[in-house]
């Protein structure tokens, strides 16, 4: 039983669904550093290391060479050693400036760090809708009108935030319950392209002119109420008035996230990728509900 909102009602036809079909998940890059780069910056290095080589060889020689020749008195001393530095500090400076060169070369052309996503679902999954589109098709219950309930205060400054992400949502259908005499009212329905329909719920803790106590988990009224729509295969979120009110961007976040979670579409989520958590809230008792009307709790939060 849920004890906080949101409160989030899965029909066991959907839970069957996302138990054979689990959905990949979304934006979890793993960097790896690009090992080419890499090995090609080593190989610069050891470039370097090969000149360094190829110049001292030379130089090693003259100077044996000049030793010899001075030996057996062909040159003077002093010329052999001023002709040996000489060739030793061209040699130094002309790799210097080298190394130089290739240093600033390498600079220019830093190691890259590559961005490579594994299993990683992209924006929509086709295959995944259709399939639930199968699974779905003439079993989930259709409204039959327009409802004649009379609107909570906050759901029309709700409605207009959450048409913002999800343009097919509809405020106020009535769906026809076989066991009452008057139709069940859901608040707000999202259907999904992919045949998913939700039922979107804000409770208020009293009613506003009676003070009565409303949406308590003591009452039971509204599991009976959650049964009958995930028994017609309709997916029910509830929010309290608080959290659609301080809240309302939070809530969207969290019906696109159950929405990418059933259906595998990420296109609402993206939109509402810089939007916190929303924040949860306990849900209320009886005697919790007379208390917050006794004090009128809810023009704490209500405009």
């Amino acid at each position: 039983m849920n004890k906080s909102y949101p409160a989030t009602f899965y029909p066991s036809l959907i839970l069957e669904f996302m138990a054979e079909n689990p959905t990949p998940k979304f934006q979890q890059d793993s960097h790896q550093i690009d090992k080419k780069r890499i090995n090609l910056s080593n190989e610069g290095i050891e470039k370097d290391y090969s000149l360094n080589k190829i110049f001292y060889i030379p130089i090693c020689i003259t100077l044996i060479i000049s030793i010899y020749l001075h030996i057996f008195g062909l040159y003077p001393l002093w010329l052999i050693v001023i002709l040996w530095l000489s060739i030793s500090l061209g040699s130094k400076i002309f790799i210097s400036n080298f190394s130089n060169k290739k240093s600033k070369r390498n600079i220019s052309n830093p190691i890259q760090i590559k961005t490579k996503k594994d299993n990683i679902a992209p924006m929509r999954l086709p295959q995944r809708e259709e399939e639930l589109h199968r699974w779905l098709q003439g079993k989930v219950l259709q409204p039959y009108r327009q409802s004649d309930a009379p609107t909570g205060v906050s759901e029309k400054a709700f409605y207009q935030i959450t048409k913002r992400f999800f343009p097919n949502i509809v405020q106020g259908i009535a769906f026809h319950n076989p066991k009452f005499p008057h139709p069940y009212s859901a608040d707000f329905v999202i259907v999904h392209t992919s045949g998913l329909s939700l039922d979107i719920e804000i409770d208020e803790p009293y009613v506003g002119n009676t003070k009565a106590p409303h949406h308590c988990i003591d009452q039971g009224k509204d599991n009976i109420r959650n049964q009958f729509f995930t028994n017609n295969n309709l997916l029910v979120i509830r929010f309290s008035e608080k959290q659609a009110v301080k809240y309302p961007y939070c809530c969207c976040k969290t019906i696109a996230k159950v929405i990418a979670q059933v259906t595998g579409d990420y296109t609402f989520l993206a939109q509402l990728k810089d939007v916190p958590l929303l924040p949860p809230e306990p849900m209320w008792t009886i005697k919790q509900a007379k208390k917050w009307a006794s004090v009128n709790y809810r023009r704490t939060y209500l405009q």
